[in-house]
């Protein structure tokens, strides 16, 4: 079974072009036992860094390793901190990411018990080659039914076009970002002055023709 939606969604992703922006709040946000919405980890948010003047996002890989950390803690208050930043890893593309969201809605453990959703999250990343998802999906299949399966082909759809949009908006960015410096090293390299006396090697005029100095 898990062949056939692959057909499908190989099938179907190419008549799929809108990108919409998901973030992790709007998925999902947990909740104290007396029902107040937990804080945004600010480890997993954009910060400003009053020392660099601006305004930084923390790497895919750092907001996954933030969440696990939150996911490994002795406080419960903080545990619960963690789907925020691993299903905001999970939406960048991080296929580990994916699996322990999945994980975390198979066991109803600080994401609400959602079999559906665990499926798509580790369809979405066994695409992405990750084996051990491959093998949770597989055994998370055999207690779906067909119509659960067709239902869950459409969010698998629909969620990897989104995540498949914000990587290549990263690496935009990161590939504009790289532009950028290479333009102002040699920017400031060409601006460089030649110490006084000395004239600038592009600038230099040949002493000699070229027939005197075949004399």
């Amino acid at each position: 079974m898990i062949n056939k939606i692959l057909k499908t969604v190989a099938f179907c992703f190419g008549f799929l072009f809108s990108v919409t922006s998901v973030s992790a709040e709007e998925l999902f946000w947990s909740f104290t036992d007396d029902q107040e919405p937990l804080p945004i980890p600010a480890e997993c948010d954009a910060y400003f860094d009053e020392v660099r003047g601006g305004v930084f996002v923390p790497t895919t890989e750092e907001v996954y390793q933030h969440g696990m950390n939150f996911l490994k803690s002795n406080i419960d208050s903080i545990r619960r901190q963690a789907p925020y930043c691993l299903l905001l890893a999970a939406m960048d593309g991080h296929n580990q990411a994916q699996l322990e969201v999945a994980r975390m809605y198979n066991e109803g453990k600080y994401l609400p018990k959602d079999d559906l959703s665990a499926y798509k999250w580790s369809f979405i990343s066994a695409l992405d080659g990750n084996k051990n998802a491959e093998r949770f999906a597989l055994t998370l299949e055999q207690f779906l039914t067909t119509s659960d399966l067709s239902q869950t082909t459409g969010a698998i759809l629909e969620t990897r076009t989104i995540v498949e949009g914000a990587k290549k908006a990263k690496q935009q960015a990161a590939q504009a970002a790289l532009l950028a410096k290479q333009q102002e090293l040699m920017k400031d390299s060409s601006n460089t002055n030649a110490p006084a006396g000395i004239v600038a090697p592009n600038s230099l005029e040949p002493i000699f023709s070229e027939k005197d100095r075949l004399k």
